[in-house]
């Protein structure tokens, strides 16, 4: 919360200053529904900026020692 209040006034100013100072946010829950927002807000913005341009997803799939299975997708687009 402390990084991106550094980055967001709106945060800083609702969040931060009304919350006690002893507040952590490290409960799972809160931890899950921060992520969640901050999800949200990336993904309308990577659609905003996509929207009219042209693009191409990179999916590439592996297995990792623990055979375990990992995939990265890569999003490129000209603005």
């Amino acid at each position: 919360m402390k990084l991106q209040a550094k980055v967001n006034q709106e945060i800083a100013g609702i969040v931060l200053e009304n919350s006690p100072q002893n507040a952590k946010y490290t409960s799972p829950i809160i931890q899950k529904e921060l992520l969640n927002i901050l999800a949200n807000i990336v993904l309308a913005k990577i659609r905003e900026e996509v929207r009219d341009a042209k693009f191409c997803i990179l999916v590439d799939e592996a297995v990792d020692e623990s055979n375990r299975e990992q995939m990265a997708i890569i999003l490129r687009f000209i603005l």
